[in-house]
């Protein structure tokens, strides 16, 4: 009569494998923080349970990485999505580029933006305060855009910079949002051409 043998991880560097447990982590989350348990994670990323507690020592330690990890890959995300000068984009078409970039981004990370703009049930109240905090930063920076842009257009003089750097970010954030909960009805063309002609309603 054969056995069945039992399968086992194939032997990966350990950063490698924390990340494998932390993707398997972040497929969970989905379903709210509560489907996250260490037997979870470990189905999900194809271990074995004592592969998983090599790596994390409990639920807790996963959370806290896990939400370290997307945090910081969000943020290089919307980062890498602004823009630094206006010199190959006038403000307007500039903006427009950077919320194209920044839906892709969301489109192809679903799992992270989910987390970041549509919290699920059970979101830690610190992670909460580590996006807020970062947003705040962001708003700094866009505002400072704003203002770079309203110069290099040549105004209107009388438009408030940080209020206008408040409302773009709000804009890309409902633009990622929309494209998260209903991908079919609101396309990136669709989305990125409504800021576009928002933008260049703006007169001089």
């Amino acid at each position: 009569m054969g056995t069945t043998r039992r399968r086992y991880a194939a032997r990966l560097p350990p950063e490698e494998r924390r990340e494998q447990l932390l993707d398997g982590a972040l497929r969970l989350i989905g379903d709210g923080f509560g489907s996250l348990t260490m037997e979870a994670v470990a189905r999900a990323a194809g271990v074995t349970k004592p592969v998983l507690y090599e790596q994390f020592a409990n639920r807790a330690e996963v959370i806290t990485a896990l939400l370290d990890r997307e945090a910081e890959r969000a943020t290089e995300q919307v980062l890498a999505a602004l823009p630094t000068s206006f010199a190959e984009r006038g403000p307007e078409d500039a903006f427009a580029h950077a919320v194209n970039v920044f839906v892709h981004a969301v489109l192809e990370a679903p799992d992270r933006w989910r987390l970041v703009l549509l919290p699920p049930e059970g979101t830690p109240p610190e992670f909460r305060e580590q996006v807020s905090a970062v947003r705040e930063r962001l708003v700094e920076q866009v505002a400072a855009l704003a203002e770079l842009g309203l110069r290099t257009r040549g105004g209107p003089d009388e438009l408030d910079a940080e209020l206008l750097g408040h409302a773009m970010l709000a804009l890309g954030e409902m633009a990622g949002r929309l494209a998260l909960l209903d991908p079919d009805r609101f396309t990136p063309d669709r989305l990125v051409g409504f800021v576009a002609r928002m933008a260049h309603l703006l007169p001089k």
